[in-house]
């Protein structure tokens, strides 16, 4: 499973993001990654944006595994209670980023 991350907006618009690939991560962390990935509910694509609130976050989130491939943008106020982990997981491995640039 490949999964590519995109932080960005917020108060100071900075862009932070990732690219893990559960065969290249430690067993214990490519688990993890998979779990959230299958509890996170994202198994159609779309961009689900807020159409009031500014200064919101906004998560790109692309998931590639076996059973297709599934590309997701959200912010602050639509992102999913169910898919809030994995984000969470997400931004613990991500590191600032050119726009671009994962």
């Amino acid at each position: 499973m490949h999964v590519t991350f995109l932080q960005s907006g917020g108060v100071a618009g900075a862009a932070r993001g990732c690219a893990l690939d559960s065969a290249r991560l430690a067993p214990e962390d490519a688990r993890e990654l998979l779990e959230l990935v299958r509890a996170s509910g994202l198994v159609v694509s779309g961009e689900f944006l807020s159409a009031t609130g500014r200064d919101l976050r906004s998560y790109e989130i692309e998931i590639e595994s076996d059973a297709g491939a599934v590309s997701v943008t959200f912010d602050d106020h639509t992102l999913p209670e169910q898919a809030r982990p994995l984000v969470s997981f997400l931004r613990r491995n991500a590191k600032p980023q050119e726009r671009g640039e994962t």
